[in-house]
């Protein structure tokens, strides 16, 4: 298992590191819309939960190749956590919301203009590999889940500055990152948050379920 591991950390940590520098250098789209008034200019390919997701996974695989070279047991520990708090319950957040939201009104949330931008394997891989990595992850590594208050608290912790980050952005350009927000009504708002938070909740506790399953760890992360 540990070739394995180590081989699915050095693909994930070379296709998602150059999926994040392509989307970053060769990816105009922030700044033509920008340009036409359709989003804020503040905070760049920054104010995009997907684009920090693909910066945060790329730490983590870097963290990962690192444990698998050097067996360092601080390593392993931040590894497992960065995985159970955020990188798997996020990936999937990002992944199910896009997919789910282009379900209901994909012209919305994806236009068929910016296909001529984004081009559809950075578009699979930022909405569907990010996923399809952490979950290979389980099945390769095993993983030791924190306790699930300080694992729930990291991710509730990276949600809210997210949602913070997201309203500073609205409140210094009056626009929202993701236009469609605009056209909801405020409780509506409100609503489409508490379902994104309840469910990145869910998807924490699926991984803790899956890895134990998986591994049968000794240890059961409890509250």
């Amino acid at each position: 298992m540990h070739k394995k591991s180590l081989v699915l950390h050095l693909l994930a940590g070379v296709h998602l590191g150059y999926t994040v520098y392509y989307e970053y250098f060769y990816v105009q789209m922030p700044y033509l819309a920008t340009y036409f008034g359709v989003l804020p200019s503040v905070g760049g390919k920054f104010k995009y939960l997907t684009f920090l997701n693909g910066v945060l996974q790329c730490i983590y695989y870097l963290i990962a190749i690192l444990h698998d070279l050097l067996r360092l047991r601080r390593l392993r520990q931040l590894r497992d956590y960065l995985l159970a708090s955020l990188v798997l319950p996020l990936a999937l957040t990002v992944s199910l919301t896009f997919w789910t939201l282009c379900a209901i009104d994909g012209e919305s949330i994806f236009p068929s203009f910016i296909e001529q931008i984004y081009p559809e394997w950075l578009n699979w891989t930022m909405h569907c590999g990010v996923s399809i990595y952490p979950l290979l992850d389980l099945y390769t590594s095993a993983h030791q889940y924190p306790k699930r208050r300080h694992g729930l608290l990291g991710l509730t912790t990276a949600l809210l500055l997210y949602l913070i980050w997201m309203y500073y952005v609205v409140n210094s350009t009056g626009k929202w990152i993701y236009p469609f927000l605009g056209a909801l009504l405020p409780v509506t708002r409100i609503c489409f948050f508490a379902v994104v938070i309840v469910s990145a909740f869910g998807y924490y506790l699926a991984g803790e379920r899956i890895n134990c399953a998986l591994w049968m760890s000794s240890r059961e992360s409890g509250p």
